[in-house]
């Protein structure tokens, strides 16, 4: 998988008539305009016991602990805002960015909030309380997690704290596609089986779930019940889809085990088949890595993985919607 794929466009591995007929967006579309765009600072030091602390800010509208954060202005880049809006609300100029990944905070309106997260170090800069945060602490990763009022501000406060331990921290949601009707073996044609009712309801289940936690990078077989399952929240987070032959359907498990080595530092979604997350989540068992559930891969379930320099080391099971 590579980085360099424009917002909005589906990478192919293969070829880009490949990407045509699953009827991608273009590569020239821009993230959905009806989204609120944001983005934010986790910010770091070391404390007096040498272990990270983390900054966390009140604000007094909302009468709630949070991490900074604020809306894009025109013609900026998402980088530029966070660092600007770290400035702005706490004093700090940040240094040393490490991206964390993209979070929907899903509100009532049709389209989330989407920021766009970095790990920072502290360059220099005190706080003075004003109009829009009127106080901070620096916490220890526990009473980060514990003080935080929003679910998505801990994900990625605890997603923050797994980069700054370790730089080649990563984490895996390996997805099986949702339901797409019934096999058939003879038809030629099934690699653009679609997806049904029960995988349409899935598709928007699984689409809420993942939006609420960082995700850098979105890969995908090139099979239509695939590119369809993650489509949805793709297109919402603004995070391309890229077309990934380790993930298609046949493909030998020592592919995807290549293909999550080159994941370091990504918390990537990587939707797959049967076939494939079966051969991989069966070997992990076999090497007794903690697994955290059944062994089992029913589709629209996602496997949470854990990884130390493009190793898995845990895993935890999530069953699929119903």
């Amino acid at each position: 998988m590579r980085s360099d794929t424009p917002e909005g466009f589906v990478k192919s591995s293969n070829s880009t008539e490949t990407a045509a007929e699953i009827g991608t967006v273009t590569e020239y579309e821009p993230p959905p305009k009806a989204s609120q765009w944001a983005a934010g600072c986790v910010v770091t030091r070391r404390g007096a016991d040498n272990r990270p602390e983390y900054l966390i800010v009140h604000r007094p509208r909302y009468a709630d602990w949070s991490l900074p954060k604020g809306k894009l202005d025109r013609d900026e880049t998402f980088l530029a805002a966070a660092l600007r809006e770290l400035k702005e609300e706490t004093g700090i100029v940040g240094k040393k960015p490490r991206p964390i990944g993209s979070v929907g905070y899903l509100t009532k309106a049709t389209n989330p909030k989407v920021v766009r997260w970095w790990l920072v170090d502290v360059k220099k800069g005190e706080f003075e309380p004003n109009t829009e945060v009127d106080k901070v602490k620096w916490v220890s990763i526990k009473k980060g997690l514990s003080k935080l009022t929003y679910r998505n501000d801990r994900r990625v406060l605890q997603r923050a704290h797994d980069v700054n331990l370790a730089r080649s921290a990563g984490t895996i949601y390996l997805l099986r596609h949702a339901w797409a009707g019934i096999r058939d073996d003879s038809d030629p044609e099934d690699s653009f089986r679609r997806l049904d009712k029960r995988g349409k309801r899935q598709r928007a289940e699984i689409s809420d779930l993942l939006m609420t936690h960082p995700i850098t990078r979105i890969g995908s077989s090139n099979y239509h019940r695939c590119v369809e399952t993650v489509r949805p929240f793709a297109k919402r987070l603004g995070v391309p889809i890229e077309i990934e032959p380790a993930l298609v359907e046949g493909s030998h498990p020592h592919r995807l085990v290549g293909l999550i080595a080159e994941l370091q530092e990504e918390a990537a979604v990587l939707c797959s088949h049967g076939d494939v997350i079966g051969d991989f989540i069966g070997h992990l068992f076999a090497e007794r890595v903690p697994m955290e559930g059944p062994m089992e891969w029913r589709k629209g379930s996602i496997w949470v993985l854990r990884t130390v320099k493009g190793r898995v080391v845990s895993g935890r099971y999530l069953p699929p919607p119903p």
